[in-house]
């Protein structure tokens, strides 16, 4: 992936039961420390109408702004505590558009 290409990202985490709130809470508190990093376009938090289900939609500059978002002390902080909120693994999907021909962009 060429570095200084957009980089698309949408992150899935479901809440163990009980833990809907506390999940919600934390992955809020991402959203002012995220948006302020250099290279974040956008960084919006989602929650499905399907109970427990929250996504993380996000826009870097590049794969290497993602990058520097996994190692900042806000990221670290979030992977060891959402591990025992969550019902499945944490999913980031990086994604890649469909155009109407067929092509990648």
């Amino acid at each position: 992936m060429n570095t200084m290409t957009e980089v698309r990202v949408i992150a899935r985490s479901v809440a163990r039961k009980g833990n809907e709130d506390e999940l919600r809470r934390l992955l809020q508190g991402m959203l002012v420390p995220t948006r302020g990093e250099q290279g974040c376009k956008s960084y919006e938090l989602y929650e499905s109408d399907s109970t427990g289900r929250f996504y993380f939609d996000e826009t870097w500059e590049s794969e290497a702004e993602l990058d520097k978002h996994i190692a900042t002390p806000h990221f670290k902080y979030l992977e060891q505590a959402i591990g025992k909120l969550l019902e499945e693994p944490f999913e980031v999907n990086i994604l890649k558009r469909i155009l109407s021909d067929g092509a990648g962009a």
